[in-house]
């Protein structure tokens, strides 16, 4: 009963997703991600991307009573494995509009998130998100926009291996800084059936922000999706400690 609980820790919406990516030196990135991981590579090449993506009906099992409210994020996130093979994604940053969120899911994560004011932009043929966060001593900036040429229900979805392995990711790492250790979770949903989108752009602060440069190029590959429900596990510390082997 106590695995069931974990492994259905989460529960959340994410809709009208921008996923923007870019072929990054493995020299670059290799050195912000944990030595207990290694890169995960498409053809000997890493890769970063951009997230941004509206959450909504986010419910916690502990709190279910907790009234959370809708918001936006932006992050800035890498492909990684671990000694074991699982395969899954590193976020260097996580930027959100809601506090409790950002508070939460350091506490319990140990996600690098960040307090930010984000605003969605939707028209028919576009779709942008620009970004800021509200920390004292330094304002990170950032802005992707898309433009979709075709209705999205008439695009072809995105299925070739390089989207697989860009987009089914299904587990995610954080770094528990004030323990020095790494910790990871796993999330479930349906496939993407994202689209790949030729007209996307970025610009800001979020990858010098990580001590990497800046890309000077647009994005190498953007999809688009509609969204999807998602189920999150509890963080595998907390499996521990209730008594149970790490999730799988």
């Amino acid at each position: 009963m106590m695995r069931s609980f974990l492994d259905d820790f989460m529960g959340q919406r994410w809709g009208d997703l921008l996923l923007l990516q870019w072929p990054i030196s493995i020299d670059i990135i290799k050195p912000t991600i944990p030595k207990s991981l290694e890169l995960d590579l498409f053809e000997g090449e890493a890769w970063a991307s951009v997230v941004g993506f509206h959450l909504s009906n986010l419910r916690i099992k502990p709190i279910r009573w907790f009234p959370w409210g809708n918001f936006h994020e932006m992050n800035l996130r890498t492909y990684v494995r671990d000694k074991e093979g699982r395969r899954g994604v590193w976020f260097h940053s996580l930027d959100s509009t809601d506090l409790f969120a950002v508070l939460g899911a350091r506490l319990l994560y140990g996600l690098n998130y960040r307090w930010a004011e984000i605003c969605q932009s939707k028209m028919k043929n576009s779709i942008s998100y620009k970004s800021c966060t509200r920390s004292l001593v330094e304002k990170i900036p950032a802005e992707i926009h898309v433009e979709l040429s075709n209705p999205t229900n008439e695009a072809t979805i995105a299925n070739e291996p390089i989207d697989q392995f860009l987009l089914e990711r299904y587990r995610f790492w954080a770094e528990r800084k004030w323990v020095g250790a790494t910790s990871s979770a796993n999330v479930r949903h349906r496939p993407y059936d994202a689209i790949r989108i030729q007209n996307a752009r970025y610009q800001g602060r979020l990858f010098l922000s990580q001590s990497m440069p800046e890309p000077n190029k647009y994005p190498a590959l953007a999809h688009f999706c509609k969204g999807f429900s998602v189920r999150a596990s509890a963080p595998n510390w907390i499996y521990k400690i209730a008594g149970h082997a790490n999730q799988r």
